[in-house]
């Protein structure tokens, strides 16, 4: 009996992944709608979910190293007999990243959806739109015409203004399972990608079932509401930028209890946008607790910047005494958290031919009028504002809509946010982006949105079945839980090894460390996922 040379490799927790990728019938409908027309060894079936492999393995995602990667996997167990890391070159795999890209990266995601939609039905009646910027560096090639998205500057909500971007539209439904996404250019605006996202999940996925988009506050201004009419139910949050707004969250309110008792709120009617809407006002204890804590020290720390604008405004001088006075006024019209102390008005001189130093002997000066103020903190304003923080108001132009049942979809925004949050983990690598071209560029985008869609399904689905089966798992503190992350179901597969033996003229397999608990997963999830484990 004799250990063949090379033959331990992993499998870890790819086969879960390689399972789902099975069981969704992704690489079946890649392969229908994806023709191969060169002479590559592997279709794009295979190659997307090599990448999908790669992404979601802890590992590089860079092109260049992928058959690397595989050279310690169990690359023709994952993959199908006769594939070697070899053909998982960076040609080929360009190659399904152009053929995506022609194909439309947005197209084929949501034909997948639509395909394990029906053979896995979830439900999509509450749905979570959100954007997030991708920071990337180096130079593009954006010389062809039908580029698919720009890499430029904009906006970014990694705070990194100084990076190019690409910027990823994504839906999410209550489970957190994206069911829509769209690549954009760095420079778009949410205000508008929201809105199209809207519009877009409203085309594709057609249903006979009630359905809510919930957007944060970029979508709500008049034109978004405008266009979507009634027929189309939203919730949404409404900046405070609107005077509307403004008026009512500074208004005395008569609260109602929640049933959470975290929270109140109280009911308003709208036509914002020429759309009847309810307006729920709620109060958060615990938001007025985290803003009272910091709030005061804030303050204080902009007192000190807002005194050194104001002389610095105040040292150019005015030409008349009620001048003076009127910028003075109008500086604290805008900053009413402030009350003068004292206010006195000097004259100076400054000489008309604006140079600096003292005039000459017969020189003429101009008279000018140099206010000096002291101001602090207007206490009575700071009580007030304590006592309004916490408040926030949600909209929806379901008018028959119930206010707790307004939160609670609401809330689960949170989903799309978990969403944005894995494909940047730095643990699976799933951003990182080591393209020049930038069609290539957006259909990654879209293979890192299918990374995040074949986790959470995994996660939604191995929940559901412990709780049917009325059945747990041990989380790291080794306490059993029926809700556990799809990371820590990787983790105990981790140790997870093929190895080969030749034994008189025959070759025999093993898999190694499969112990009682990972067998008891893989009967959990069933024959699709076991067969990569025996």
């Amino acid at each position: 009996m004799t250990l063949i040379e090379g033959s331990n490799i992993t499998i870890g927790h790819l086969g879960i992944v390689a399972g789902m990728f099975d069981k969704l019938e992704i690489g079946k409908y890649i392969d229908e709608e994806l023709a191969k027309k060169r002479h590559h060894h592997i279709n794009h079936g295979t190659a997307v979910k090599a990448l999908t492999l790669n992404g979601l393995g802890y590992t590089e995602s860079r092109l260049s190293l992928v058959s690397e990667f595989y050279e310690d996997i169990a690359t023709e167990r994952l993959l199908g007999p006769g594939i070697k890391p070899e053909h998982l070159n960076e040609y080929a795999l360009g190659e399904t990243l152009d053929a995506i890209a022609s194909y439309g990266p947005t197209r084929l995601f949501t034909g997948i959806v639509l395909r394990m939609m029906k053979n896995m039905p979830m439900g999509i009646q509450r749905l979570h739109h959100d954007t997030t910027s991708i920071n990337v560096t180096g130079e593009y090639d954006n010389e062809s015409r039908t580029r698919l998205i720009e890499i430029v500057r904009g906006h970014s909500k990694d705070h990194r203004d100084d990076l190019k971007q690409f910027v990823i539209s994504l839906v999410t439904n209550q489970h957190g399972i994206p069911v829509f996404m769209a690549p954009l250019s760095g420079n778009k605006s949410d205000k508008k990608s929201l809105l199209k996202s809207i519009q877009a999940v409203r085309e594709s996925l057609v249903t006979d079932q009630k359905i809510y988009h919930m957007a944060d506050s970029a979508f709500y201004t008049e034109d978004n509401i405008r266009s979507l009419g009634w027929q189309c139910h939203w919730i949404s949050h409404v900046p405070l930028t609107i005077t509307e707004a403004k008026t009512l969250v500074s208004s005395e309110v008569t609260w109602t209890s929640c049933k959470d008792i975290r929270y109140k709120y109280a009911i308003y009617e709208s036509a914002y946008g020429e759309i009847p809407q309810k307006w729920v006002l709620f109060h958060s204890a615990e938001q007025q607790n985290r803003v009272n804590a910091t709030f005061r020290t804030r303050l204080e720390r902009q007192l000190k910047k807002d005194k050194t604008a104001l002389k610095k405004l105040c040292s150019k001088g005015f030409a008349c005494e009620p001048d003076a006075r009127a910028v003075i006024d109008r500086w604290f019209r805008k900053n009413p958290r402030y009350r003068i102390d004292t206010l006195t008005i000097t004259q100076g001189h400054r000489r008309q031919s604006g140079k600096r130093g003292r005039p000459t002997k017969d020189e003429i000066c101009d008279v000018i009028y140099l206010p000096i103020c002291e101001f602090s903190l207007d206490d009575d304003w700071v009580q007030t504002e304590q006592d309004r923080a916490g408040r926030f108001i949600l909209a929806s132009n379901d008018t028959g809509m119930d206010p707790e049942s307004m939160l609670e979809y609401y809330k689960e925004q949170n989903a799309v946010e978990r969403g944005f949050r894995f494909i940047k983990d730095k643990r699976f690598h799933v951003s990182e982006v080591y393209l020049k071209n930038e069609n290539r560029i957006a259909a990654l985008s879209m293979l890192m949105v299918l990374c995040l869609l074949i986790y959470s399904v995994a996660e939604w689905w191995f929940r559901k079945i412990l709780k049917e089966q009325n059945a747990t798992v041990m989380n790291p503190r080794k306490k059993p839980t029926s809700n556990p992350s799809m990371k820590r179901v990787f983790f105990l597969f981790r140790r997870v090894r093929q190895v080969l033996e030749r034994v008189d003229e025959k070759v025999c397999c093993h898999i190694l460390n499969v112990n009682d608990e990972i067998t008891l997963i893989l009967r959990m999830f069933g024959p699709e996922f076991e067969k990569y484990y025996v």
